[in-house]
């Protein structure tokens, strides 16, 4: 069985502070409000540019000098390849249109819209998508790619448990619309679950990969997976603190060829962090079994001879944004707050 294991030594959180950051958080949801034409109401540019820059203060986001640095320091695809052909040359042109997506998906902006029901109350479903700035969708509604997602509260308790299920629209206007009902089914389907009370998050999603074409309709069973995940918050810290608990992150996914389980336990560190350690196991069904095992190894080579990605990479890229993340926790809390209270106090005059 191909296995994947890595640990890092990350800094601790506060659990009083993560306690205190999901209090706001819900906070955050509650003072939401939307204008008659159901989008979310903003509060003025002056308030979002002042929520913003405390945001660049805590760490959470980057400040402009940064920003400038890294859209400088992005290479152009093109060149990096050491591809030549006339401008008008096909190739050419599908590496110019990247380039115009990635910069109108930079220049994108979220719009929430309330679609029906009462904010919050179960059974209200909404629209996420991604705008320009003149407030028109990314994606043309002939065109293809993800064009939004529909949010369905399916159950809202503070104390207890809140779960909002999620269908990612491929095509305008399917509104999570099934194969069965004369639409094409969302590529991605799913719900989100915390249980307050207990401190536990679960996601579940079902994929499905949107290939046209005759063989993918003899096989559409090949062309979807099923993905759950799991994080046990009271198991975290137990665990962190050297107790034996079982795996309190997991992750498993379930293929008809391929079966996949990763899980993540803290240990106490030497130095007063943590010791993560990551554990992903992949495994093949049936005749696939050595296929995958011999895929699985291929890519372990790959990246372990990759200049541009490795493990080791990957993973300092994850312990910076942990870092920076437990250093702005403690006032993260205060910041959410005030995002709620800004935005429960936005007027009619703009919405998003």
């Amino acid at each position: 069985m191909p296995r994947l294991s890595h640990s890092l030594a990350l800094t601790p959180l506060g659990r009083a502070d993560l306690a205190r950051t999901v209090s706001s958080a819900y906070g955050v949801l509650r003072g939401a409000r939307f204008g008659e034409d159901g989008l979310l109401v903003l509060p003025s540019e002056k308030e979002l540019r002042r929520l913003e820059l405390r945001a660049e203060e805590l760490g959470l986001t980057l400040d402009q000098g940064e920003r400038t640095a890294h859209e400088h320091g992005t290479p152009d695809p093109w060149e990096e390849s050491g591809r030549t052909g006339e401008p008008g040359s096909t190739e050419r042109e599908i590496a110019a249109q990247d380039l115009a997506d990635e910069a109108a998906i930079e220049a994108a902006e979220p719009s929430l819209r309330l679609l029906s029901g009462e904010h919050l109350a179960p059974g209200s479903t909404y629209l996420v998508t991604e705008v320009d700035p003149e407030g028109r969708p990314v994606f043309a509604s002939d065109g293809e790619g993800w064009v939004g997602t529909d949010l369905t509260v399916a159950s809202w308790d503070e104390s207890g448990v809140c779960a909002v299920d999620f269908a990612m629209r491929e095509e305008a206007g399917t509104g999570g619309a099934s194969a069965e009902d004369g639409g094409e089914a969302p590529s991605t389907t799913g719900g989100v679950v915390h249980d307050r009370a207990r401190e536990t998050l679960a996601v579940d999603a079902e994929l499905r990969f949107p290939v046209r074409s005759a063989l993918a309709r003899w096989g559409s069973h090949l062309l979807r997976a099923r993905v759950r995940v799991r994080l046990d918050l009271p198991g975290w810290f137990a665990s962190a603190a050297g107790a034996a608990t079982p795996p309190p992150v997991t992750l498993e996914v379930e293929h008809p060829l391929v079966r996949a389980r990763g899980e993540a336990s803290p240990s106490p560190g030497t130095d007063g962090t943590w010791t993560v350690t990551g554990r992903l196991d992949v495994h093949g069904v049936g005749l696939s079994r050595p296929i995958v095992a011999v895929a699985a190894w291929a890519l372990r080579r790959s990246l372990r001879r990759s200049e541009q990605w490795s493990l080791e990479s990957g993973a300092a890229s994850f312990q910076q944004g942990w870092d920076d993340l437990a250093r702005a926790l403690p006032g993260l809390p205060d910041l959410l707050d005030d995002v709620a209270a800004t935005f429960a106090d936005a007027g009619p005059g703009d919405h998003r």
